[in-house]
């Protein structure tokens, strides 16, 4: 969980400086991190059994 957050905020942190330097490749590359930090949501635990 710890690691999600870590890139989630990394995205929204490289988002920002994008939107300050009107760089739009440098936004992108944020918004890339935060989808990126959203799909690892849906990525199941290493060793965790499927249906308990």
């Amino acid at each position: 969980m710890t690691a999600k957050l870590i890139i989630a905020a990394v995205g929204v942190a490289v988002f920002l400086t994008g939107v300050r330097v009107q760089s739009e490749v440098v936004r992108w590359i944020g918004i890339g991190l935060v989808v990126v930090a959203f799909l690892l949501r849906f990525v199941g635990r290493r060793g965790a059994t499927m249906g308990g």
